[in-house]
């Protein structure tokens, strides 16, 4: 009997007229690629919505794929089914956002259990939540930054700013530009070592969580340089109010 891979859709792109090329970070394996064909012929089995961004599907791999061969995938079924996500705009926007910073700093074939079961049970809390939601995106791109190694320190005490290149906060402001005032440095410093609760019921405005997503994307961009191109933050000015 086939054994089935448990995975996170993180992008489809077209192929040809009727096929799909998949980025799929499974639990066990972790970022794997394949080749769905005909998922555009009304005759297939295979569906293009089950590789809609961020799913969670099950499926059986047929081939071995690797750095230079696309897998093939069958019997693929969807692990789990978002109830609001795809029909709440802000939620919607929410889930652009954290596919597009998923594809840019996932990009090793190895195994990452934490990061995975991270993923899963954030996506799933966003998608059963009803308010309160609004600090999301801050949260998820602190805790990738967590996963991807370069957490900020915990050090903040009182008209420290923090330093995004040496990330941990300091009293004296550093000569480069990359940095957060004291002011949004104090505001970073709540958010430290919170739970997906706490965290989204942080009392912020609008113009606080922008500046502070943008100066996280900032200080991504810094750590993990496959985020040069990042733009879907942009689309979350109206989730921000």
């Amino acid at each position: 009997m086939d054994d089935k891979t448990e995975g996170i859709v993180l992008q489809s792109v077209r192929y040809g007229d009727t096929s799909l090329i998949v980025k799929v970070f499974t639990r066990n394996f972790g970022l794997k690629s394949y080749m769905v064909k005909g998922v555009f012929n009304r005759t297939s089995k295979l569906r293009a919505a089950l590789f809609q961004n961020l799913n969670l599907i099950h499926y059986v791999e047929a081939g071995k794929p690797n750095k230079s061969t696309l897998g093939y995938l069958k019997d693929v079924q969807l692990a789990t089914v978002y109830q609001s996500i795809p029909f709440v705009m802000n939620k919607s926007a929410i889930l652009m956002y954290v596919s597009e910073l998923l594809v840019k700093t996932i990009t090793e074939q190895e195994q990452n259990t934490a990061l995975f079961d991270f993923i899963v049970r954030t996506m799933q809390w966003l998608d059963l939540v009803e308010r309160d939601y609004a600090n999301f995106p801050l949260f998820f791109t602190l805790e990738m930054t967590r996963h991807l190694g370069f957490y900020p320190k915990t050090n903040h005490e009182a008209n420290f700013c923090f330093d995004m290149m040496e990330g941990s906060f300091a009293h004296d402001y550093p000569l480069h530009p990359y940095y957060f005032d004291a002011n949004a440095a104090a505001l970073l410093a709540r958010f430290l070592n919170l739970g997906i609760d706490e965290a989204c019921r942080l009392p912020l405005c609008a113009s606080q969580r922008r500046e502070l997503l943008d100066g996280l994307i900032v200080f991504m961009r810094l750590h993990a340089p496959v985020m040069k191109d990042f733009h879907s933050h942009e689309v979350l000015k109206s989730v921000l109010e």
